[in-house]
């Protein structure tokens, strides 16, 4: 049996989310996790700045679409419920807010187009 090829869509993936943390970084953000998992589901970024902890969804696209939204309702909450998990793993931020943050990454070129939105919850 011969070995399974990496899907092209996890290696682009795995890019916009390299990206995002370095867009973050160079924002003033310390990464604290990627790609973490919990009881309540899976957290692409966990970032910290001025007692902030953003839960960050990152989804990479190849273009930009306007009619779909990348991020339904049931994704958002499985979202809100692993910040809260990683917050109740890491007691050291108990007292930081944290928030889910979506950012949308479309490669332009050589270089990455970033948007961040601030604050997506199940209800938005």
């Amino acid at each position: 049996m011969q070995p399974l090829e990496p899907h092209p869509d996890h290696a682009l993936g795995a890019a916009g989310e390299a990206a995002a943390a370095r867009w973050l970084v160079r924002r003033g953000w310390r990464v604290l996790a990627t790609r973490w998992r919990g009881a309540g589901g899976e957290i692409d970024i966990v970032a910290e700045r001025r007692g902030v902890v953003a839960a960050c969804e990152v989804k990479t696209r190849t273009a930009p679409d306007p009619h779909t939204p990348p991020v339904g309702h049931a994704q958002r909450r499985r979202l809100v419920r692993a910040a809260l998990a990683w917050q109740a793993r890491h007691p050291a931020y108990a007292e930081h807010v944290v928030r889910p943050d979506l950012i949308v990454v479309t490669p332009r070129g050589p270089t990455w187009h970033i948007q961040r939105i601030e604050g997506i919850g199940p209800d938005d």
